[in-house]
């Protein structure tokens, strides 16, 4: 397990801001969950975390070190997409180590 904070995150893309301001903290054991309408940022938050997007402003921190300019590789974390379409064939953990 591991502690997330984010710090006055924000992220455009081009002149659209989709995060603006965005602080959390998750310590370890805590269950988060996001709810909101499409196109609200939710996956960009996510995304954002994993680092397959780069934010624009703000930190991202896990177990207190700040992991805005590492690999996702590096980040040691993973999420499997909502849409079971990428390998419906595959279970949970198969789809994660793909």
């Amino acid at each position: 397990m591991a502690t997330l904070k984010i710090k006055n995150l924000e992220k455009k893309f081009k002149q659209t801001e989709v995060l603006k301001g965005i602080n959390l903290n998750v310590e370890e054991g805590d269950f988060l969950v996001l709810l909101g309408p499409s196109g609200c940022g939710k996956s960009t938050l996510l995304n954002t975390i994993a680092g397959l997007e780069e934010s624009n402003e703000g930190e991202i921190l896990i177990d207190n070190n700040i992991v805005n300019d590492m690999d996702p590789s590096e980040r040691d974390i993973a999420f499997v997409f909502q849409s079971y379409a990428l390998y419906p064939a595959m279970s949970v953990k198969e789809n994660i180590i793909t």
